[in-house]
């Protein structure tokens, strides 16, 4: 007679992969993931430059916006209706005065980003990328 206890019931398994993945996303945004890609959109750099027309203080502008931006997405909270599978891997915030998505995805290791991480809850398997766009961009 065998003792299958000591094996995690799937429903138990899948609930564990998912806080994992919602930890792991949740240091991706943190910035505390040294694999993981931020991407900011075009439409997002323009936003973030404010008008800035000369290059140096277009550059410094997006900079400094990009860090307050990345301040208000790790603070945010995330709606329910945002995260149906509890993975903390899509939000919105306002920021000057506009609706900005956020949203993680995860790849294979390879370094190509072809295809998805068959292991998303496993670090070494899986490289993040997080995607900072305009609604009108997704």
């Amino acid at each position: 007679m065998s003792n299958t206890s000591s094996y995690p019931s799937s429903d138990r398994l899948q609930r564990e992969r998912t806080e994992r993945v919602a930890h792991l996303n949740d240091e991706v945004r943190r910035g505390n993931d040294p694999r993981a890609r931020i991407l900011f959109t075009r439409g997002v750099v323009d936003l973030l430059a404010e008008s800035e027309t000369t290059e140096t203080a277009r550059h410094a502008r997006v900079a400094i916006n990009q860090r307050l931006l990345m301040q208000q997405i790790v603070g945010a909270a995330i709606e329910p209706g945002d995260d149906p599978y509890g993975e903390r891997d899509f939000g919105v915030v306002k920021f000057l005065d506009e609706r900005i998505f956020w949203k993680i995805d995860s790849y294979a290791a390879d370094g190509t980003f072809s295809f998805g991480s068959d292991a998303p809850w496993d670090a070494s398997a899986t490289t993040r990328v997080l995607t900072i766009l305009l609604p009108s961009e997704y």
